[in-house]
């Protein structure tokens, strides 16, 4: 019997404060075999296709990494499959994906020829499509006036404990926790799987930069156990904002990156270019932030460094109230930012079922079974 391939579980884009936040560049390598690019309405079936696909080559013992929706996390924007050096991915709006080098390794594949546009356009059915495609984007720009509304209050919270902190406390932890995930190496030292310059030093390392989690219509969602917890080593970083983690993480990663190692870094979704963990894959090892909305629960044997501990008691006994006042309502508003996801989610559910029952799904079928056997053929490719 075939052993199941492994699954590995991101987010390739983030609803942030600033608006959506994609990071599809880093789903597939800018020189990959294929990627095939679906197109189509709500309802056409794009998310099916690829979870079909990808559940054909798990049971074929294949690897599948999933890429989740962040407003959606039952639904899929993408799936890669490294055998292949392939990927599926929904290529719609708001992650709007358009082919680099069309043909040559770019797809498109348009769901939208299989629906009855004559149906479509039926009086009755156009109004109820316009309809729900407001209101659904309505609802949507409220949850992230919200989430701009959290931020606001956020920046105040993390700014009482940023007045109150160790900064050589923070570059004294940075320092410990380099050496621990991303120790210094020589050619002699090296570790499998880095690259070295022609100075036969380990040249810059590769990063791969995802999303972790996301605050869905569903609450908040995270792959922190997926993603780590098979590692040989986890650091914890717990604390408020304001108190270093990113900074902390920061260092790790520019000395990481810099010292030749293989770094998958993941993106806070408030702040898009900032890091909230991070994996080196030579070391296992793996440094986190848990905090709510996202918190990681440690296993036995992981090191917590509470960030707390840096800032100064006294001064920030100052603070108290007013540090109350704004987590809570940055507390308040990240909720708030989930109610209208899910007012958003139930309209765009209706608007699926608009395009459903006009949908040739047979034609589709076909299609997905086409484009499964050609990652099938791309994968003999490389194993031959």
């Amino acid at each position: 019997m075939t052993k199941r391939g492994s699954v590995s579980h991101y987010f390739a884009g983030a609803n942030t404060p600033q608006g959506f936040y994609s990071r599809y560049d880093q789903i597939a390598t800018s020189d990959a075999n294929r990627v095939f690019i679906l197109k189509g309405g709500p309802g056409t079936g794009k998310s099916t296709f690829m979870k079909r696909i990808a559940e054909e080559l798990l049971a074929r013992g294949y690897d599948v990494e999933y890429f989740h929706c962040s407003a959606d996390n039952d639904a899929i924007d993408a799936v890669y499959i490294p055998a292949a050096d392939a990927a599926v991915m929904d290529g719609t709006a708001p992650h709007v994906v358009d082919p680099n080098f069309p043909a040559a390794v770019d797809e498109i594949i348009n769901l939208g020829q299989c629906w009855d546009e004559a149906a479509l356009r039926h009086p009755e059915v156009k109004r109820e499509i316009v309809r729900l495609t407001r209101g659904y984007k309505f609802w949507f720009q409220r949850a992230r006036d919200a989430r701009r509304a959290a931020l606001a209050w956020l920046e105040e919270w993390a700014a009482y404990h940023r007045e109150c902190l160790d900064m050589g406390r923070v570059y004294e932890t940075s320092e410990d926790l380099i050496a621990a995930v991303a120790p210094a190496r020589d050619r002699a030292g090296a570790r499998a799987g880095a690259a070295e310059s022609p100075t036969g030093r380990p040249s810059a390392g590769r990063p791969r930069r995802l999303f972790a989690s996301a605050i869905t219509y569903d609450g908040a969602r995270h792959w922190l156990g997926p993603l780590f917890d098979h590692l040989d080593r986890r650091i914890v970083l717990t604390g408020p904002p304001g108190t270093g983690q990113k900074t902390i993480l920061d260092r790790v990663a520019d000395a990481a990156l810099a010292r030749g190692y293989r770094v998958d870094l993941f993106h806070c979704t408030m702040y898009p270019e900032r890091l909230d963990h991070l994996r080196v894959h030579e070391t296992s090892a793996g440094v986190i932030t848990s905090t709510w909305p996202h918190e990681y629960t440690p296993r036995p044997g992981d090191e917590v460094i509470d960030t707390s501990a840096f800032l100064d008691r006294e001064k920030l006994r100052g603070f108290a109230a007013d540090i109350a006042a704004a987590e809570a309502a940055y507390r308040a508003a990240i909720e708030r930012e989930m109610h209208h996801l899910g007012r958003a989610k139930a309209l765009h559910d209706e608007l699926e079922r608009c395009y459903i029952p006009h949908m040739d799904f047979a034609a589709i079928e076909r299609m997905r079974q086409e484009t499964l056997e050609r990652i099938l053929a791309l994968i003999a490719e490389r194993e031959a």
